[in-house]
């Protein structure tokens, strides 16, 4: 503190307050909301919490940064001066917090931070607003947000003009019952004001364009809003009755005119070819139902999805996945049904447009959930891992039911997009990935080519049977050649280069997979990862050389078609990644090769099953589980390795199925050997976990299939070749095992003398 003297004196328990700069509200506006979708989304999300029946997004020629207009109408109850100047115009009101529910329908309200309706400073420079609450008077209110980007002011030294005046806008035979007549004949909800009695509603102006609205943007924008209220949901799921609410985009007219309408969801989303409904307790409890189109058969799982005897923090959940198989011949399929496509591209484009997990909170969608490309389960990066088994983000497309008071840990971010991080959120997608993996069993199973075999007798090595290695699937240039012939029919030259292009990729595909399936025939998984990387490899390398060259013929046909440049270069950044996920699987498999291996030599399987569990040691001692090794102490002529490589899968997997049991419930691991009255000798692993579900036993042993949410499914697949391919037993599930859960027995033949 400084005296008048101008000397510095202490000072304690002195006040002072803090003073928001003007430019506040362009961090509010501008910058906090992502972008103008979910901007005009707010404005939809707070005529809902008006208790409106009907939105109206009207674009007003031209649509040009600078220019142009938009304009969102609703008819809800209106504001009066009163709740203008002391609500809407209050920054982080609290109004809703103490009024969750809407005041004429009982809706729970979405706007809870008091900021969602300064996103209109994203949209535009100017905002007016004009509103009314029926036979009252009608309120006005012009915002310039430039005004708020003056450096040195403060906020409350920016004059905001506002009026009180008798109806004009909401007037009877007014601009808003004119709009509203018009469109009651197709939206039967009421929308026209009672005979005598002023319509009632807002109208938010946003003049002054901060962007180009193109065809792109709109068409983005109405398939955005199709899904803020969720379809029909299935009748099983008890969801309460969707609100009487809907949304009318109306377009200039010309080119964009054919976007004027009502906003609907695809009729894509009613075809699924698979499709999983149920629900997840707040106690853990799940129940699911697994339907398939053209197959009679219907799933029903009831399953405890707690970890350990944890509830589930993120509270109860209702969910709907619905998912495709995009390739051509499934896709036929639903040719026959009108979708609005013509061919199996614009189907495959349909189902494109339309996926993303979608979360709705008490019936209307949190932004950005259900967004086409926002993975938030992470489904792609779990296909990576395991691509014959695993769905894509965008082959699937799914409604998640949570409400307010039932899930209060899922908390909205301030920025008006995704969820807060945090336990229950985390605890919601653990939830979610469990249950998708069911589906994905069960499309696993009715999508298998090779029909089912007891498991004694199943191959261990994979095969190609079916079209090979899923990680080819997207090794198409399918989607470019439509575009070429439909745009370029009598191109010959770029007709010889694609098909040059085609040849050169299907011949370095092919041989890839004719390395993998090799598999099914080698003699030793080292010689087989040997061959995997010396021909794989060289094969990559014809691809990636294929692929530059793709990129360079993208390059050269920027100017003269910036359209056949765009599908170029999409079809390059695909096949690149799927370049770059099969390295990734080379190096993986890297260290099981051949050349690693030493000299059989005289072991005791006792100390080479310790030694491997050695390895599990701390996760052994993080889940409470005990390892007891018994049984015979066997000789056997082998390599040391190879015990390892069977014993440290088998007990991962042990590990993994005990540590879904209760909290404090016993966790035992049994390891017998034995020598056979034939002279075999036998490796018993057992567990007193769950063990396995009678409906995967005869999938266990696929390559690539796994039970576990996340898991690759190499791990049987590897220590059944092991047993195979170098002491010419086999690996199998024994039932009953001499504990609760699972027993699987490695048999060898060879070398146990």
């Amino acid at each position: 503190m400084v005296t008048e003297s101008g000397a510095q004196v202490d000072s304690e328990d002195t006040e002072a307050y803090l003073r928001p700069r003007a430019r506040l509200m362009s961090t509010l506006g501008e910058e906090l909301i992502s972008n103008e979708r979910v901007a005009l989304t707010e404005l939809v999300k707070n005529a809902y919490d008006a208790d409106a029946s009907l939105v109206v997004i009207r674009f007003n020629a031209p649509l040009e940064e600078g220019v142009g207009s938009i304009e969102v109408w609703d008819d809800g109850h209106g504001m009066s001066a009163e709740t203008v100047r002391g609500t809407w115009m209050e920054i982080a009101t609290s109004h809703r917090h103490r009024r969750p529910l809407s005041e004429g329908r009982g809706r729970r309200v979405l706007g809870a931070k008091g900021i969602g309706r300064f996103s209109a400073a994203r949209l535009a420079r100017v905002t007016s607003l004009a509103t009314c609450r029926g036979d009252g008077e009608e309120v006005t209110l012009r915002l310039d947000w430039r005004s708020f980007s003056v450096e040195d002011a403060y906020l409350d030294q920016v004059p905001v003009n506002w009026s009180v005046r008798s109806p004009k806008v909401f007037a009877i035979g007014g601009e808003a019952e004119q709009l509203f007549d018009d469109l009651a004949g197709e939206f039967q909800t009421g929308v026209a004001a009672e005979p005598g009695r002023s319509p009632h509603g807002t109208v938010v102006r946003l003049e002054g364009l901060r962007q180009q609205w193109t065809a792109e943007s709109i068409e983005t924008l109405k398939r955005s809003l199709s899904r803020l209220l969720p379809p029909p949901p299935p009748t099983e799921l008890a969801v309460p009755d969707q609100p009487e609410f809907s949304i009318y985009i109306e377009t200039p007219p010309g080119e964009l005119r054919h976007y004027s309408g009502f906003v609907s969801a695809s009729e894509t989303l009613a075809h699924p070819h698979y499709r999983l409904v149920g629900t997840v307790d707040a106690d853990g409890q799940a129940h699911l139902t697994l339907t398939a189109m053209g197959v009679e058969e219907e799933v029903v799982i009831h399953d405890d999805f707690r970890q350990d005897t944890t509830l589930p923090s993120c509270g109860p959940v209702k969910l709907d996945i619905r998912t495709w198989d995009l390739d051509s011949g499934s896709l036929r399929r639903l040719l026959k049904i009108d979708l609005g496509a013509r061919n199996v591209s614009e189907v495959r484009q349909l189902i494109r447009g339309n996926t993303g997990i979608a979360l709705y909170r008490d019936g209307f969608r949190v932004q950005p959930f259900g967004e086409t490309g926002y993975d938030w389960l992470e489904f792609d990066q779990r296909r990576v891992n395991n691509p014959t088994m695993r769905l894509s983000n965008n082959q699937v497309a799914g409604f998640v039911y949570v409400t307010a008071d039932g899930n209060p840990g899922l908390r909205d971010r301030s920025h008006r997009e995704g969820l807060i991080d945090s336990p229950e959120y985390e605890e919601l997608k653990r939830i979610m990935v469990q249950a998708v993996s069911r589906l994905e069993t069960w499309r696993y199973r009715l999508r298998r080519p090779e029909p089912p075999q007891p498991p004694d007798s199943k191959p261990l090595l994979p095969t190609t049977a079916g079209g090979g290695h899923g990680v080819f699937q997207n090794f198409t240039l399918d989607p470019l050649r439509d575009v070429v012939n439909q745009r370029y029919p009598d191109d010959s030259v770029l007709g010889r280069a694609l098909d040059e292009a085609t040849e050169a990729i299907n011949d370095s595909v092919q041989k890839v997979q004719e390395v993998i399936s090799q598999f099914s025939r080698l003699a030793t998984l080292g010689t087989l990862v040997d061959v995997v990387l010396h021909d794989g490899r060289a094969a990559l390398t014809r691809i990636a050389y294929v692929l530059r060259r793709l990129n360079r013929l993208a390059k050269g046909t920027s100017e003269q078609d910036p359209g056949l440049c765009e599908a170029l270069t999409k079809v390059h950044t695909d096949f690149s990644a799927q370049e770059k996920a099969l390295d990734r699987l080379f190096t993986r498999v890297e260290p099981l090769s051949g050349r690693q291996r030493g000299r059989p030599k005289n072991i005791s399987l006792h100390e080479a099953i310790d030694e491997a569990v050695s390895v599990h040691e701390a996760e052994l001692a993080k889940q409470g589980i005990t390892v007891t090794v018994g049984g015979e102490d066997v000789i056997v002529t082998a390599e040391p390795s190879d015990i390892a490589q069977v014993i440290l899968n088998l007990v991962g997997n042990a590990i993994y199925w005990l540590s879904t049991l209760p909290e404090g419930a016993e966790r035992c691991i049994l390891i017998t050997t034995e020598r056979t009255p034939d002279g075999e000798v036998d490796i018993d692993v057992s567990d007193n976990g769950p063990g396995v579900r009678e409906e995967i036993k005869d999938l266990i042993f696929d390559t690539y299939f796994s039970a576990k949410p996340n898991g690759i499914g190499l791990g049987l697949s590897i220590a059944g070749s092991v047993v195979k391919d170098f002491y010419d037993g086999d690996l199998y599930l024994v039932s009953p095992g001499p504990l609760a859960g699972a027993c699987f027995r490695a048999r060898l033949r060879r070398r146990v003398g």
